[in-house]
This record gives structure tokens, C-alpha cells and sequence, in this order.
């Protein structure tokens, strides 16, 4: 008697799990529905300067750079990822969706350490605009350390 009833409540836990894993997974599906660009619907990325020099550091230092950017689309922006070109670069970003009309950001962090001379950087922004990359720069010059 105790393995029916212990048999039973197995079933009743494992169906229940599987009801709540279908909803969430829906539930996540209609939300990646909703940020989905159309034809008359769209984010569009307007920065206020996709590259930028910042200067001349002498190696060892880090700078910051932020890039800021404009939703002038008519849906919701929202970024997926943001790479750098190499791991001396080291970004953050905006992970809310940036509504039409709000501004967001692309944080960057150079590390110039083992670094010597003129460097250009890139750093790609995946969102759901069109196209979905959005490439940033920087240019920089890192001096030998005395």
C-alpha cells in the first residue's frame, strides 16, 4: 500500500513539473515574441559616436570609455551580448530594454597592461535592430612604461 501511495505522489510531482515547465517556457518564448522586429516595427541603435580616440596612457593604466546610444525606433532595443575584439577589453551594457525614445549605454574597460604603441579596438553590440551587430571603436596609444 505505502509504494501505490508513494508511486502516486511520484506521478502527481512529476506531471505537475512538467505543466510548469511547459508555462515558463512559453511564457519566455512570447516575451522573445514580443522584442521581434517587423516590417513597421523596429528599435533603431543611434549613437552619439561609434568611435572614438581617447588618447595616449602609458602602459599598466586602465581607462573607461561609455558610448551612449538613442533608441529613435518605435519598439523596445534590447542587446543580446556585447563582445570585444580582445580580453584587454572588457565590456558592460544596458540590459534592460531601452524603450523608443531612452538612452542606453556600452561600457568599456581597457586594460592597457602588456600593451605597447597605437591599438584600435572594436567592440560588437548584438541586439535585436537590423542589422543586429553594431559595431563600436576606439583608437588609443599606450606609451612603454619608464
Amino acid at each position: 500500500m505505502k509504494k501505490v501511495i508513494i508511486f502516486a505522489l511520484g506521478i502527481s510531482v512529476f506531471f505537475a513539473c512538467q505543466n510548469k515547465q511547459k508555462s515558463d517556457s512559453q511564457s519566455v518564448a512570447e516575451s522573445a515574441a514580443a522584442f521581434q522586429p517587423t516590417s513597421d516595427k523596429f528599435p533603431v541603435m543611434q549613437a552619439d559616436s561609434q568611435s572614438v580616440d581617447l588618447g595616449v596612457i602609458t602602459e599598466g593604466d586602465t581607462i573607461v570609455h561609455i558610448y551612449k546610444f538613442r533608441n529613435t525606433g518605435n519598439m523596445p532595443l534590447v542587446l543580446s551580448n556585447v563582445n570585444a575584439s580582445c580580453g584587454c577589453t572588457t565590456p558592460s551594457y544596458s540590459t534592460t530594454p531601452v524603450e523608443p525614445g531612452e538612452q542606453g549605454f556600452i561600457k568599456v574597460k581597457f586594460d592597457s597592461k602588456g600593451k605597447e604603441g597605437k591599438l584600435s579596438k572594436t567592440v560588437t553590440a548584438l541586439a535585436n535592430t537590423n542589422p543586429a551587430e553594431n559595431t563600436f571603436s576606439f583608437k588609443i596609444e599606450v606609451l612603454k612604461k619608464k
